[in-house]
Parts: structure tokens; sequence; C-alpha cells
């Protein structure tokens, strides 16, 4: 039988990030994906212009009809935008008690627009034990651990913070930060640092790619550590095969189509 997977994340109309790209590298994957977008954002792959948030009654019913009538193996948390349907998603995941939970912890776009509001430091504190493993960029990590991460060493502190509060795993992606294709994982039994040929390609919606990658290889029975391994490999086969979908926009797209 097919699993299924659910993504709650925001809608870009591009199709280079978000709920769009998600459920296409479910569908690569072979999970069969569920979707509940948070948020409608105007953007492409360059710029965000405007966005606007679901109402939290309409992404409540959504969440309800979906979970009381199927068996979902997996979520993958991305853009949440406010507090209001951070709660939501927390309430659902609690009272469901779904497992393979995947937190994209996503704080701003690459553009610098901001992408959750509120106390993003206690939204996302709050969402860490109810979590599989947290998945944020430098920026993020740096962010939220307070760790001004310029190093491995601070890579592994700020690592450290995660897993002492709450959450199972983590993996920190160094992406153009610290080394390109560094990453660390970390869970409560070891750390791992994971290094990829480097690719100088400028590629749009990476972090959604690597974090849904992530959930699909969950779900389909593979544990964390093994899930992110799988998952940075065809992260970085979609970055090899991106591709211009425009030529006046500089940021390429990656389409899980061209990849075997």
């Amino acid at each position: 039988m097919t699993k299924i997977g659910l993504i709650i994340a925001g809608f870009d109309p591009s199709a280079g990030a978000g709920i769009l790209m998600d459920i296409k590298v479910f569908a690569k994957i072979g999970v069969y994906a569920f979707a509940i977008p948070t948020s409608l954002v105007e953007e492409n792959t360059d710029v965000v212009k405007q966005i606007d948030t679901v109402k939290p009654s309409v992404f409540k019913g959504m969440l309800d009809i979906l979970l009381k009538h199927s068996y979902i193996k997996g979520v993958k948390l991305g853009m949440l935008y406010n507090s209001s349907i951070a709660k939501l998603a927390m309430e659902t995941l609690s009272y469901y008690r779904l497992k393979n939970v995947v937190l994209d912890p996503v704080l701003y776009s690459s553009s610098g627009a901001p992408l959750l509001k509120g106390n993003r430091k206690k939204i996302i504190h709050d969402l860490l034990p109810l979590c599989t493993i947290v998945t944020p960029n430098v920026s993020e990590a740096s962010s939220l651990s307070g760790i001004q991460i310029k190093d491995k060493k601070h890579m592994l502190l700020s690592a450290q913070y995660f897993i002492e509060n709450g959450a199972p795993a983590v993996i920190i992606k160094g992406g153009h930060f610290i080394q390109k294709g560094l990453d660390l994982y970390m869970d409560r039994k070891q750390y791992v640092f994971l290094e990829a040929k480097a690719l100088l390609k400028d590629v749009h919606g990476t972090g959604c790619i690597m974090s849904s990658a992530i959930a699909a290889f969950l779900i389909k029975g593979y544990n964390s550590f093994e899930a992110v391994k799988k998952a940075k490999l065809f992260t970085y086969k979609m970055i090899k095969h991106g591709i211009k979908i425009s030529p006046s926009l500089t940021r390429y797209v990656a389409s899980p189509d061209l990849i075997t």
C-alpha cells in the first residue's frame, strides 16, 4: 500500500520551493503527498513581494478532514508564517501523535523577507519536542540558538542547543556560510559532519528539497541518519540538474524529473 505523508508549508507559485516542490520530492521518492498551505506567497525564484496567510479556521478544517480519515505516516513542516498557524500545527501533531515529523524552521527567504512572524524562537522551541528532526540552515541555527556560527565548533554548539531543547535529531545545513556542501548531523548518541562536492549553482528552494526528502525517506522506513544521508545525495542531484526557467531571473530551480 502506498504510504501517505502530509506537507504543511507556504505556496510558492514558481514551484521552486514550498508546497509544490515538496509534493514533487515526495512523489519522486515514492510517497503520496497530502498538502495544506499556510500562506499564499507572491514570489518568483528571486524575490518575495507579498504574503497572505490562510485563515486559521480554513487551515484547521483542512487538517481535520484529512487526519480524521487517513493514516498519515509522516509530516513535513515548512513555512508556518505566524503563531496562530504554528499553534494549530502543534495541537495537531500532539493530538494525533504523528510520527516522522520534519521541522524546517523557515525564518527568512533568500532575499531577506521574513517568513515567520511573532516570537520566532518560542514558536520553534515549542515545536522541537514534537519533531523527529529539525533542519535549520546556518543562519536559522545561529538565530535560534544564539550562537553565531562561523566554524565547525560553532555548528556543534548550536546543534547541541536543539538536542537539549527536545529535538531527537538535528541537521544544520552549511550551505554557503561555512563550506559549500558541509552539513552537521547530530542526535542524542552521535554527531557526524557530512560533506559533498561543491556545486557552484544558486538553486532556489534547496532547503525545502532537503527537508522534504528527509521526511519522505523517514516515511519509507529509514531511520533519521539514513534518511539524512539519502536526502543529502538526492538534494545534490537536484542541485546538479537545476534549470533556468526564465532568462530574466538569476536563480535556478530544481526538477526531480531530471534525476535518476
